[in-house]
């Protein structure tokens, strides 16, 4: 007798796709095991999604999408400009609330395997190289201060984000509180040396620069 028809049989295959792989591990989860759980034969997973690693793909650029409409609303409902800083604590506040980015930003090899080693440096490399443009922008709306070099920020805080990325395999595992920690001093960091006061800001021109990147990071998470 043929199984009933799942409405979204995509969207229910992917929601217990991700607590299979929360729950076990990338390394061991299986298509079989995720039909199972999401109540489907191991064909209709291969009709919306070739491969266990297409699978992974489309769960991180989910919770990727998810992340940066938060981060989005979060900006849209603030009464004041977003500083630089304040973005990069909505991200992580957001980043910490996914258990499956936390684990990619984490490189958390018991969950996700060697997927970051593999997929992921390419991926960070790609919307690192926005920051200087979103950098720059800030600076031009009043955010930033006049004599510094959007690039040289860039390449900081390039270098410590795809640091704490893979902190793990040359430091051992980094708990969730520890990268709270060290994103919070450096967001205290950039207050402190980089950041101009609100009152001076050009606030259309602030929330074009967010508005900016997150559309780009949107695109390039739609392409995926």
């Amino acid at each position: 007798m043929p199984r009933p028809t799942i409405p979204d049989r995509a969207g229910t295959v992917l929601d217990r796709a991700r607590e299979v792989i929360l729950e076990k591990g990338y390394r061991r989860s299986t298509i079989a095991g995720i039909a199972a759980r999401a109540g489907v034969g191991k064909g209709a997973v291969y009709l919306d999604f070739a491969s266990k690693e297409e699978l992974l793909d489309a769960l991180l650029a989910r919770s990727m999408r998810s992340l940066v409409r938060e981060v989005r609303d979060r900006a849209a409902a603030s009464p004041e400009p977003v500083s630089l800083s304040a973005a990069f604590r909505f991200g992580l506040e957001a980043l910490l609330n996914d258990r499956l980015l936390l684990a990619l930003y984490l490189s958390d090899e018991d969950v996700l395997g060697d997927y970051v080693r593999s997929r992921g440096p390419e991926r960070y490399r790609a919307r690192m190289d926005w920051l200087g443009d979103y950098l720059g922008d800030l600076q031009r709306a009043g955010m930033l201060r006049e004599d510094l070099d959007p690039r040289a920020g860039s390449l900081l805080m390039s270098v410590f984000g795809v640091g704490l990325a893979n902190a793990a395999s040359s430091l051992g595992g980094l708990p969730p509180e520890r990268l709270a920690e060290a994103v919070s001093l450096m967001a205290d960091l950039i207050t402190a040396g980089w950041e101009e006061p609100a009152s001076r800001a050009d606030p259309e021109a602030a929330r074009r620069a967010h508005a900016a990147l997150l559309d780009r990071l949107d695109a390039r998470i739609g392409a995926e």
